[in-house]
């Protein structure tokens, strides 16, 4: 039997939201292992703040690896000899959810915190038997979304989002819920179909031919975060083969996702795209002044 993988909190509005699964319609199962009184199912988009250990097991759950990656690899800035983190898979990112340098470990020591993510995962599994996941994120977006703030009610106005700058078209706050079939925002339906209408007269011919000519112009090539993303570059990522030509991003520092505007030479057509900060990636950077190195990977910023 499958159990599908829901949300869980003791406030019906408000409050920590956990994944886990109601096992006989009664008894909670939390990913993080936590059993809180009062664990009762709630709605998808609702204004609660997610456990971090909960966000974490849905992406260990929901995002494909990539082939040939270590089981473990140290902290960023730690060095190889420290201790050993479990990452999450697709990501640099831990189990325990420090930030994770690209290279492997040699350290023998285990990160508790890994483990016990770990023990609680596979005690979820045992469990609860099959898992019904809800879906991962998209690697590119619907470019006709709408957003509107956590916990906004069913008459609230839904806004486009600019990938350009991480805010919406019309300025309004940042927005964090995806939420189809809400009324749409007039003025940002009025500056995002004068932004569609430059992407399709100038912004597509110009990457086609940018596409065209990519293989022929020299670039290096390394992995790491998408925090590191630069206008220009192409990447690749787990579960999808298309390559992305970086367009535009917004990148702000307490941020989880990266907002982006790409071109899909595969499927002929600029899009927006948001992808985890920590996520793993396949950077493809042109050279410098046409010089016969590779650029190094870039710092990230403070």
């Amino acid at each position: 039997m499958s159990h599908p993988l829901i949300r869980l909190s003791i406030g019906r509005t408000n409050g920590v939201a956990h994944y886990g699964v109601m096992l006989h319609n009664t008894e909670p199962l939390t990913a993080c292992a936590t059993h809180p009184p009062g664990l009762a199912p709630i709605g998808n988009h609702t204004a609660h703040q997610t456990c971090q250990s909960c966000t974490r097991a849905l992406l260990v759950l929901t995002t494909p690896p990539r082939p040939g990656d270590p089981e473990t690899r140290s902290a960023a800035g730690a060095g190889k000899a420290a201790a050993a983190h479990r990452p999450i898979p697709g990501h640099l990112l831990g189990y325990c959810g420090k930030t994770l340098d690209p290279r492997g470990t040699t350290g023998k020591r285990a990160c508790a915190n890994c483990a016990h993510l770990t023990r609680t995962l596979d005690a979820l599994r045992h469990r609860a038997g099959e898992l019904a996941l809800p879906a991962a994120e998209p690697c590119h977006g619907d470019d006709s979304l709408l957003w509107t703030p956590r916990g906004a009610g069913s008459l609230a106005f839904g806004h486009r989002r600019n990938s350009a700058t991480g805010q919406t078209y019309c300025g309004e706050a940042r927005l964090d819920v995806p939420s189809p079939g809400v009324q749409e925002c007039p003025a940002c339906l009025r500056l995002w179909a004068e932004e569609e209408t430059f992407r399709q007269m100038y912004t597509l011919p110009a990457q086609r031919a940018h596409a065209r000519a990519w293989d022929v112009d020299g670039h290096g090539d390394f992995e790491d975060r998408a925090w590191l993303l630069e206008p220009g570059d192409r990447y690749t990522l787990s579960g999808c083969d298309e390559p992305h030509h970086v367009i535009a991003r917004s990148r702000r520092r307490h941020d989880s996702h990266v907002d982006l505007v790409v071109y899909l030479a595969g499927e002929d057509r600029v899009t927006d795209a948001r992808v985890h900060c920590d996520r793993l990636l396949g950077i493809q950077r042109p050279f410098a002044d046409g010089s016969a190195t590779a650029l190094p990977a870039p710092q990230r910023e403070a």
